[in-house]
C-alpha cells in the first residue's frame, strides 16, 4: 500500500496561520472591552445617575410641587432611562394651561422643567357651564361662568377633553372658531372681541370692541375682510359709532347704525338683523329720528353715504344700487 506522504509546512504558511489567529484574538479581545465599557456604562447610569432635584421655571397657574407631582419623572429615577417627548406630551395633556413644556438634564442629578402657559382667550357652553378655549383652541378648563370672556353661541361642544385641540369631531364648526381665532390673533384684534355667533356660517357674526357686529357670509378670505373692517373702523368711523359691517354681493363693505343692546343681542343670537344692503331690522329703523334708516357704503373708492329709506309701508330703496355710482370694494 502506497503510504501518503505528509505535505511540509512551510514557513510562509506557518506566518499567514499565526497571523490569523492573532487577528481572531484581537477581535475577541475588541468585543470583550466595549462589552465591559458598555457594561460599566449602565452600571453608571443606574447607579450614579439618579434625579435628587426637580426645578420648574415659568409657572403661575400652577405651582411648581403641582407639577413635580404632576411627571412621569420622580426622584430617585434614573436621569437618562425615559422617554422626554413623551413625559413632556403627558405633561401638556394633564395640565391644559401649559403652552411648552422643555426639560433640560443637569449632571449628576438634577432636572429643570421649564415651561410656558397660555390664557384662556374665549368660552363656549358646554355641560351647565362654559369650555374655556385658549386661541389655539385647546380646551383649557370647565368654568360655571364664562370668566368674562367673549362668548361663542351657535355650536355644541361634546366630549372634549382638557388639555386636547378641538376638531371638527368636537363640533361642527370647530374649524371656522379656530380659523376666526387665528386670524383675530394675527390681525392684532383678538383682545378686543366680544362675541362670535355660530349659528348660520353663512352669515357669521363676531362682535369687535363691544361696538361692532362685524359679519360675513364664510371664513374665507377673513383676513382682508378683518383688514378692511379695522381700517374703516380706524380712520372712517367716530370712537362713538356703534352698528353693523357687512359687505353685500358686490364685495362693498356697509355699514349701518345700531344700539349697542342689539350688537349684544346679535351675539346671543337673539337679534334679527339685515343680510342685504336695502334690508333693515326694525330696531334700527326706530333709532333715527326720523324713523328712517341709514346705510353707509364703505367701499374702496366710495366716499359718500347711501340711505334706504323706510317710510312706513315696507317699501324701501336699494342702497346697493345707489352706491354703484360712487365704486366698488
Amino acid at each position: 500500500m502506497r503510504r501518503r506522504k505528509r505535505r511540509q509546512k512551510t514557513p510562509e504558511k506557518m506566518r499567514r496561520r499565526a497571523s490569523r489567529r492573532q487577528r481572531f484574538f484581537h477581535t475577541i479581545g475588541r468585543i470583550l472591552f466595549l462589552g465591559i465599557l458598555l457594561a460599566a456604562a449602565i452600571l453608571a447610569l443606574t447607579v450614579f445617575f439618579k434625579v435628587d432635584t426637580i426645578t420648574v421655571e415659568g409657572a403661575q397657574k400652577y405651582r411648581a410641587e403641582e407639577i413635580v407631582a404632576g411627571m412621569d419623572v420622580k426622584q430617585g429615577d434614573n436621569l437618562y432611562l425615559w422617554n422626554k417627548v413623551k413625559v413632556c406630551d403627558a405633561m401638556l395633556e394633564k395640565f391644559p394651561y401649559l403652552q411648552t413644556v422643555q426639560i433640560r438634564r443637569h449632571l449628576p442629578n438634577a432636572l429643570v422643567v421649564t415651561v410656558t402657559e397660555c390664557t384662556a382667550s374665549v368660552a363656549v357652553a358646554s355641560d351647565g357651564g362654559y369650555l374655556l378655549l385658549s386661541k389655539e383652541g385647546k380646551a383649557l378648563e370647565q368654568s360655571a361662568t364664562n370668566n368674562g370672556l367673549p362668548i361663542i353661541t351657535g355650536m355644541t361642544l361634546s366630549d372634549v377633553p382638557l388639555g386636547k385641540i378641538l376638531s371638527s369631531e368636537s363640533s361642527e364648526s370647530a374649524d371656522e372658531l379656530l380659523t376666526i381665532l387665528q386670524t383675530m390673533d394675527a390681525a392684532g384684534m383678538l383682545d378686543e372681541l366680544s362675541f362670535i355667533n355660530l349659528s348660520d356660517l353663512r352669515d357669521i357674526h363676531i362682535g369687535y370692541q363691544k361696538r361692532f357686529d362685524i359679519r360675513v357670509d364664510s371664513v374665507d378670505n377673513l383676513a382682508y375682510y378683518l383688514r378692511f373692517a379695522q381700517t374703516v373702523i380706524e380712520d372712517r368711523l367716530s370712537p362713538s359709532d356703534i352698528g353693523q359691517l357687512y359687505w353685500d354681493s358686490q364685495n362693498r363693505l356697509h355699514y349701518v347704525p345700531d344700539t349697542a343692546e342689539n350688537i349684544e343681542k346679535a351675539g346671543l343670537g337673539l337679534a334679527a338683523s339685515p343680510t342685504v344692503p336695502n334690508t333693515t331690522t326694525e330696531d334700527t329703523a326706530q333709532q333715527t329720528e326720523d324713523g328712517d334708516s341709514q346705510s353707509s357704503d364703505l367701499s374702496e373708492g366710495s366716499g359718500d353715504e347711501t340711505q334706504g329709506l323706510d317710510d312706513g309701508s315696507g317699501e324701501e330703496d336699494n342702497a346697493a344700487d345707489e352706491a354703484d355710482a360712487d365704486g366698488d370694494a
